[in-house]
């Protein structure tokens, strides 16, 4: 008798074991992590005085304090660097560790040639990499490093500066090249924290690539975006969006001296094939401009080729196209805001700005004008 009830203990047991034993074969499977809410990616090329003054340890160590104090919420906040200090290119993830302190956690390396960060195939693969590694139901981008907006390359005194977006180690990143590396609807907003990046022609060729663009028709000061004053915005839902300018603008402004100086804009994109319609029949029926002198140019140094968006566009519209150009602009242009001099070198009439520059065809003889005529915005427009 006790024998047998020894062998139906045994039996019993091997009938409660069994679904254990197969769920045990599954635990060398790869967990799929969790979706997240949002998740921001930080594109960070440094290879250049931005990184040799220290200005990304200065925004690292702003976002480890908005991730510190729980900023973060639903969101998840990962970083691609290279850097004078880290040559070795990193994408790593900024968690909120024991203790309320921010840690960086390792997720990938990779190559670390020369010019490698600004290629179209780095960049996609990144951004392939945070969309697996990080899941979410949207995504961000911040796009951090040196820029001079659309322009390929620039031409003074017989010299050639190349800038675009980001340099590292003496490698640019073109425009058209940056936004084919970006794939159609896969962020929900882009935030340029470079220079100049927020010209018509830059939100125009990304548009496929995001719902709204963040930039700034002038330089910025290096050190950017307060990411512990507006990452708890970036890190909601896109209503804010408002919300993280004006508090990247407010910052800003509340200083003195040539500290108050920034400028930016918030753009819809869905709204900007609307503005390119209206912007091409104005080409088409312009009333010819004597001169570039009595517009608002946001160039700095010896450049002269940004100028305002709007009032340009203006100048040269008939009126029976004015009130429709005022409508496109002001659906596409949801914030827009300047202090009144950047840098104490460049005077921003208010009245004028529109938060947006444009180039104007023929006006500006160092402009690589041919690389101009590739982008999208002039063959829309044109």
């Amino acid at each position: 008798m006790i024998q047998r009830n020894i062998l139906l203990t045994f039996a019993v047991a091997l009938v409660l074991l069994a679904p254990l034993a197969g769920c045990s074969s599954d635990s060398h499977e790869p967990s799929q992590p969790a979706l997240a809410r949002r998740t921001i990616l930080v594109y960070m090329v440094a290879t250049n005085s931005m990184g040799s003054l220290d200005h990304d340890d200065e925004d690292l160590a702003e976002m480890d304090k908005a991730v510190a104090a729980g900023a973060l919420g639903g969101c998840r906040l990962l970083v691609y660097r290279v850097s004078v200090d880290e040559p070795q290119p990193e994408l790593f993830e900024i968690v909120r560790g024991k203790g309320a302190v921010a840690q960086h956690r390792g997720l990938k390396a990779y190559d670390a040639a020369p010019g490698s960060s600004v290629t179209r195939e780095r960049m996609s693969q990144v951004v392939a990499d945070v969309a697996a590694l990080a899941p979410a139901h949207s995504y961000g981008l911040v796009l951090w490093s040196h820029a001079s907006g659309w322009a390929k390359s620039l031409t003074t005194k017989g010299a050639v500066r190349r800038r675009e977006f980001a340099i590292d180690n003496g490698h640019t990143m073109p425009l058209d090249v940056l936004a084919s590396a970006l794939p159609a609807g896969q962020f929900e907003w882009i935030y340029a924290d470079v220079c100049y990046f927020g010209s018509i022609e830059v939100a125009y060729e990304l548009r496929h690539a995001t719902r709204y663009f963040v930039g700034s028709p002038t330089e910025i000061p290096g050190t950017g975006m307060p990411y512990d004053v507006a990452l708890p915005y970036l890190c909601q839902d896109s209503t804010r969006l408002v919300d993280a300018c004006q508090a990247v603008y407010s910052h800003y402004a509340a200083r003195s001296g040539s500290e108050q100086t920034m400028a930016l804009s918030l753009v819809d994109c869905s709204q900007l094939d609307r503005l390119a319609a209206v912007c091409r029949q104005v080409h088409a029926s312009a009333v010819p401009l004597e001169s570039t002198r009595g517009l608002q140019c946001y160039n700095m140094g010896g450049y002269r080729f940004l100028f305002d968006f709007l009032q340009y566009e203006q100048a040269i519209a008939p009126p029976s196209l004015q009130a429709a150009l005022g409508q496109a602009y002001a659906a596409a242009v949801r914030y827009k805001a300047a202090t009144l001099r950047i840098f104490d070198t460049l005077t921003i009439d208010p009245v004028r700005y529109s938060g947006l520059s444009v180039y104007i065809p023929g006006t500006s003889p160092g402009v690589n004008e041919t690389y101009y005529k590739t982008l999208q915005w002039y063959r829309d427009t044109y």
